[in-house]
């Protein structure tokens, strides 16, 4: 029994290392391409961790969000201006803003 409670603490362990790898890798993508105008909101770009100002746009879902981020949206640059970002790397910068938002 407790060889599998090991187990089970390990798993559970390596599983919260890689979230915290994907967050601080989201966190990180954030900070070099989207903090340019997400933290003041140059161009009407939604404040990071601002509520209000992302209710218009959490309303559309979360794949509109994705998609625009992808192929652009507005004065938002596809891609956030990186040619070499795959997709699911602005995915996963978009889901760390919308993280950051007061439920």
């Amino acid at each position: 029994m407790k060889w599998l409670q090991g187990c089970l603490l390990l798993l559970i362990a390596s599983c919260s290392a890689e979230h915290q790898q994907k967050v601080s890798e989201a966190e990180t993508l954030y900070s070099k391409n989207c903090k340019v105008c997400h933290a003041q909101g140059i161009n009407g770009a939604p404040i990071l961790g601002n509520s209000k100002m992302w209710a218009p746009r959490v309303m559309q879902s979360v794949d509109v969000l994705h998609e625009h981020a992808i192929h652009g949206f507005g004065l938002m640059p596809a891609n956030l201006g990186r040619n070499n970002l795959d997709e699911k790397s602005i995915r996963q910068a978009v889901d760390f803003m919308l993280s950051q938002l007061d439920e």
